[in-house]
C-alpha cells in the first residue's frame, strides 16, 4: 500500500486560480442573463416610458404629417413608421445582445480555460459597460432626489439592476485581475 500522497508544489494558488475562474466564468454567465433586462428596459422605455413610439409617432403625425402626405395616406405612414421604428429598436437590441455575449461569453471561457488564445479586449469592454452603469447608477440617484416623475417602482427596478450589473462589471475586472497574477504567482502560463 502506497502512503505517498501527491501535494502539488502550489496548492494555495491553484486553489485561488480555481475559485477566480469559476467566479469569472459566473460572471459571464451573468453579463449574458443581464443583456436580457437592458433589451427588456430599452422595450420597457419605448413603450411604457414617458414619451412612448405612440407619442412620438402622433406626435411626428400631427406636425408635419398631414401637410406633406395629406389625409388619404395618414394610416400608411404610420404603419411604415411604426414598422421602422421596431426595426431599429430590434437592431439595436441584437447590438446589445451581441456585445454583452461577446463580454459574458469571453469571461465565461477565460473562466473554464475553453479559449485558445488570451483576449484582454473583453476587459476594455467590460470596464467601459462598468462605467457606463455607474453613470446610470448616478443618474437614477439624481432623479430619486428630484423624484418629479410618478414611476417609483420601475425607477428602483432600473436601479437594483444597475447596482447588480456595475458589481457583476467590477467583479469580472477583479477576478481577471487576480487570475493574472495568481498566473505569474504560480508560474502557469494557462
Amino acid at each position: 500500500m502506497d502512503t505517498a500522497v501527491y501535494k502539488p508544489q502550489n496548492e494555495e494558488i491553484q486553489i485561488k486560480l480555481r475559485r477566480y475562474r469559476d467566479a469569472l466564468s459566473l460572471s459571464g454567465s451573468m453579463v449574458i442573463a443581464l443583456s436580457v433586462w437592458d433589451i427588456i428596459k430599452l422595450f420597457i422605455g419605448f413603450f411604457l416610458g414617458e414619451e412612448t413610439i405612440a407619442q412620438i409617432i402622433g406626435t411626428i403625425m400631427e406636425q408635419n404629417g398631414s401637410v406633406v402626405i395629406g389625409t388619404e395616406y395618414e394610416k400608411a405612414v404610420n404603419i411604415i413608421l411604426w414598422i421602422g421604428i421596431l426595426l431599429i429598436i430590434m437592431m439595436f437590441s441584437v447590438v446589445v445582445l451581441l456585445y454583452h455575449l461577446y463580454i459574458g461569453l469571453n469571461a465565461y471561457r477565460v473562466g473554464r480555460q475553453t479559449i485558445k488564445r488570451k483576449k484582454r479586449f473583453y476587459l476594455v469592454l467590460t470596464f467601459l459597460s462598468a462605467l457606463f452603469a455607474g453613470i446610470l447608477i448616478i443618474v437614477n440617484i439624481l432623479s430619486f432626489i428630484n423624484a418629479e416623475n410618478p414611476s417609483g417602482n420601475v425607477d428602483l427596478a432600473f436601479f437594483i439592476m444597475e447596482i447588480t450589473a456595475f458589481v457583476n462589471y467590477i467583479f469580472i475586472l477583479y477576478s481577471a485581475d487576480k487570475i493574472r497574477k495568481l498566473e505569474k504567482a504560480g508560474g502557469e502560463s494557462q
